[in-house]
């Protein structure tokens, strides 16, 4: 008997994308681009930031606004430790580099995704023949680069049904090592996750 809610493909990959997406903003916040290289690039994208005002921006970095006036107007260049210190902390508070679909898409597919699945599995085979009792199994593989790319196409696509069997076929195939002409149904998803290896 299935059970009354089963687990969603979809859902658990938009899980993993979120995290992967909070990963690379992590990567990403850790390298300033050449852009903010200068003392005076980093005040004037706090100033940017913190909507063009002196005073948030003096607030901000713990200095008069004088100083920031002067940062601005390239009057100061050589910032003292403790300042610098600050007006790095604050940029990297501030900054906020964009990380689309496509990167993070291309990272699961690049790194490799773990799909770990609890559900009923059949075989059948070629002629039709199908086993009479399937058994529910809980199965983690990792799946290849190709059914990686089909599931996130599936994901875009908002195609549960074709999530679904993708992840039945790709586990099944790389735990079972199915022999020509035997193949696998996946039914009764009661749960699925997905991780980086």
């Amino acid at each position: 008997m299935s059970p009354v809610h089963e687990a969603s493909v979809i859902t658990a990959l938009n899980a993993v994308r979120t995290q992967v997406h909070d990963d690379l903003l992590t990567t990403a916040r850790q390298t300033l681009p050449a852009r903010l290289a200068t003392p005076h690039a980093q005040v004037a994208y706090v100033h940017k930031r913190l909507g063009a005002t002196t005073r948030a921006t003096a607030e901000a970095l713990g200095v008069h606004p004088e100083t920031v006036r002067r940062w601005l107007r390239g009057q100061r260049k050589n910032p003292p430790a403790a300042f610098a210190a600050r007006l790095q902390a604050t940029v990297r508070g501030l900054y906020r580099p964009r990380v689309t679909g496509k990167q993070i898409d291309a990272h699961i597919t690049t790194t490799g995704l773990y799909a770990d699945v609890r559900a009923q599995f059949a075989f059948f085979g070629a002629n039709g023949s199908r086993t009479d009792d399937p058994r529910e199994r809980t199965l983690g593989e990792d799946l290849t680069t190709d059914t990686i790319a089909a599931l996130l196409a599936a994901r875009a696509a908002a195609d549960e049904t074709r999530a679904r069997d993708l992840v039945g076929a790709g586990v099944a195939e790389a735990y079972f090592q199915l022999a020509t002409g035997l193949d696998t149904d996946m039914t009764d998803l009661a749960f699925v996750k997905f991780q980086l290896p």
